[in-house]
């Protein structure tokens, strides 16, 4: 029988704070691709999806995979011809995931199985988003396609040719907003397009530098306005009718945004999480971070947890960006957390594949130094059963007989 490559644990770290004292437990974590071994350092961009008790997650291995979001078990794994760099979402019972040898699958949620296949010569380095009938998917070729969420079938195509000589390896995906799509592309333009047939509704130069002015982010938009940013170091509110821009910030950011009662929060570049306000672009706080690039910020519970490139991650305050928990993935991540909306839980893949799941919770007050302690599973105790050797067979003696 196959052996079952999760380990189990609680890692508990505590730290104090004005808030409370606050534990991320790490509840479980596949180990399962540390063995493989890598020419350079890789750089997993792929978010988690979690749908109800399920997670599914890809890697560069090209591995697409369901596990119980609780318990860590697998349910169904399915291997791509090539790796997989961001381009992973759900919608209609249906995983959408992008290989970066240009193969586009609709699958299974339940199993796995393939339900169509779109190719083409450029890789998937982002999320398809699905609205009503169709897929959005972004290609590495600066290309927009929108497809049947059926079929598979091209309904049209958006081709955006810049100048650029160099650009950063983005993974942003289309914003969908009712009858309109938005995207950034490589050569720093903002580009918004009709979702019926893909023809240009406006476009806008973001860039302000000669280099690495990518917008590699998904912009973010409601009925208010779109929100995008550069790499080459500014944040642009823009009327999401004409493009025509409201407000301008000075900071750049590689990670997308959470827009929440009015407050804008990101990471940006200059190596500080922001809050801003979402109607005039003005600093509600600011708190550093360690090294590294931050990612896209992601509530849990009454908290924001924030993932970055180099470690470790950061449990936030949303009301004034205290930080009241971190935490380490051992290696740093590209990915953005995934997290369940229900409870507590948040998912994060590291840079060498290993996926951990979270628990956040208010530690105990007589807790006052980090500690590790062994607890049992179910699915140790499955494999328990199933590896322990047979029992040796006992032959009773024979019974004496009187004389």
């Amino acid at each position: 029988m196959t052996k079952l490559r999760f380990i189990f644990c609680f890692l508990v770290v505590c730290q104090v704070s004005a808030w409370a004292k606050v534990s991320a437990f790490t509840r479980w974590i596949d180990p399962s691709r540390l063995g493989e071994r890598w020419e350079q350092h890789p750089l997993e961009r792929t978010r988690p999806l979690v749908v109800g008790d399920i997670l599914y997650y890809s890697n560069l291995s090209g591995d697409v995979m369901a596990v119980h979001r609780l318990e860590g078990y697998p349910l169904w794994k399915k291997r791509l011809p090539a790796g997989v760099e961001g381009a992973l979402t759900y919608a209609r019972s249906k995983i959408f995931v992008g290989d970066t040898a240009g193969n586009l699958f609709a699958l299974s949620a339940r199993d796995g199985s393939e339900i169509w296949k779109f190719k083409i010569q450029s890789e998937w380095l982002s999320a398809p988003t699905v609205l009503r009938d169709k897929v959005f998917v972004s290609s590495s070729n600066d290309e927009i396609f929108a497809l049947s969420e059926q079929t598979g079938k091209e309904l049209w195509h958006y081709s955006h040719r810049g100048d650029e000589k160099m650009t950063v390896r983005g993974t942003g995906s289309p914003a969908v907003y009712g009858n309109e799509v938005f995207q950034g592309f490589s050569d720093g333009y903002l580009v918004g397009l009709s979702a019926v047939d893909g023809k240009i509704l406006w476009e806008k130069k973001l860039r302000s530098r000669e280099r690495f002015y990518d917008v590699d982010m998904a912009p973010y938009v409601d009925d208010q306005s779109v929100i995008a940013a550069t790499f080459d170091g500014k944040l642009y509110s823009l009327n999401r009718m004409n493009g025509e821009s409201q407000w301008v910030a000075s900071v750049g950011s590689y990670g997308g945004f959470l827009v929440e009662n009015d407050v804008v929060f990101f990471s940006g570049l200059n190596g500080y999480f922001h809050a801003l306000d979402r109607k005039t672009g003005s600093v509600k706080w600011k708190t550093p971070f360690m090294e590294g690039i931050g990612l896209t910020p992601t509530r849990v519970g009454e908290l924001i947890v924030i993932p970055t490139s180099s470690d470790p991650l950061y449990l936030i305050q949303p009301k004034d960006g205290e930080v009241v928990w971190k935490g380490g993935l051992g290696a740093g991540t590209l990915a953005p957390v995934a997290a369940s909306g229900d409870d507590q839980w948040f998912y994060c893949l590291s840079n060498y594949g290993v996926l951990y799941s979270f628990e956040v919770l208010r530690s105990s007050p007589f807790l006052q130094r980090p500690e590790t302690v062994a607890t049992p599973s179910a699915i140790q105790r499955h494999r328990d059963f199933h590896e322990a050797p047979p029992p040796t067979p006992v032959t009773p003696e024979p019974e004496k007989q009187s004389t």
